[in-house]
């Protein structure tokens, strides 16, 4: 990894090993990391605070099922924007509380958007009156997704 100076961030494999355990909960006592690794408390608690410092754990975070909240379709779009607008739309598009994730992707469109909704319905009314009206859209490719075979953070 790399910090925002573009300077790498060197992990050994007790950062990583520490890195996994919270992958998979992130509620994880340090008392159990502890009893899992053979690394004691002490020295947990410093790796863990010296990668919030640099960085390397941004959050912790929890990952809620999306029928549980309400949330039962998912659609990726594709999107097309005029090269002069292409920051007011990535603006514009990471302020909807539906889209939870917006890459910059090379091809023949800009930008890959994850957005959910409560139903078909909610959906269109959300890419025909909120996205197709943000100024520098120019297109949408919209994929329903209709299976999640696997949805998790990056390796470590």
């Amino acid at each position: 990894m790399q910090d925002n100076m573009g300077n790498s961030l060197n992990l050994d494999e007790v950062d990583r090993s520490i890195l996994r355990l919270l992958r998979q909960n992130a509620r994880m006592s340090l008392q159990e990391m502890s009893r899992q690794t053979g690394i004691s408390d002490a020295t947990l608690q410093f790796r863990l605070k010296r990668m919030r410092a640099n960085g390397v754990i941004e959050s912790f975070t929890i990952k809620a099922n999306p029928a549980a909240t309400g949330y039962i379709v998912c659609a990726i779009m594709l999107v097309q924007t005029e090269a002069e607008r292409h920051e007011q739309a990535v603006i514009a598009l990471v302020k909807i509380p539906e889209i939870t994730e917006v890459y910059g992707i090379l091809g023949e469109y800009d930008l890959f958007v994850k957005v959910w909704a409560r139903g078909l319905e909610e959906l269109n009314a959300l890419i025909n009156d909120s996205i197709r009206s943000i100024d520098g859209i120019e297109d949408l490719l919209e994929i329903v997704v209709v299976e999640r075979a696997k949805e998790e953070t990056p390796p470590v």
